[in-house]
């Protein structure tokens, strides 16, 4: 829009034309109202141009708005072609995740089950091998005491040989 005072004669920026007092009063002159006839003139041809313009923006968003139904129609085709191939796809993902998580809990319940087998296996081992070392602890008791005993025989054994020998060189030299 034009810049100016619409009291001076041109057009303001409220009022694209020229105030109407000064166009048709006798007081104005002739370079003014050539000038003003000019502006007028001017203005109706950028109105032309403005009309032009609006009439081919309508023709450009008729047309896009042509492509947008027929895109639309293509694209929610493809978009449900493409939603069932996802949704077989993620379907067919989800039963083998199933599947997996299946195999997994029965994998979890297979090893639960065999760590219990061998905790009780370690249970009667350590029973076992408890048991074992008591008995191996009175085993090395009975050793010891034998072993003494075996040494108090043999103490006696020498004392009686001692003896009998002296006996018998008593016996000898008595004789």
């Amino acid at each position: 829009m034009w810049s100016g005072n619409g009291a001076r004669g041109k057009p303001s920026r409220r009022h694209p034309f020229p105030a109407p007092q000064h166009l048709f009063t006798g007081r104005v002159s002739a370079g003014k109202t050539s000038f003003q006839n000019c502006n007028i003139t001017n203005h109706m041809k950028n109105m032309n141009k403005l009309d032009d313009m609006k009439f081919y923006i309508r023709k450009i968003n008729a047309e896009r708005l042509e492509l947008f139904r027929i895109l639309d129609i293509d694209l929610n085709t493809d978009l449900n072609y493409r939603m069932n191939t996802e949704f077989t796809i993620i379907k067919s993902q989800h039963e083998k995740t199933m599947l997996d998580m299946e195999k997994m809990t029965q994998s979890i319940s297979d090893t639960i089950e065999k760590y219990k087998e061998f905790i009780e296996d370690k249970d009667s081992y350590s029973f076992t091998h408890t048991y074992l070392l008591k008995e191996c602890n009175q085993l090395k008791e009975k050793v010891r005491m034998l072993l003494n005993e075996n040494r108090k025989l043999l103490v006696e054994q020498a004392d009686q040989e001692t003896s009998y020998g002296e006996e018998n060189r008593f016996c000898d030299e008595t004789s």
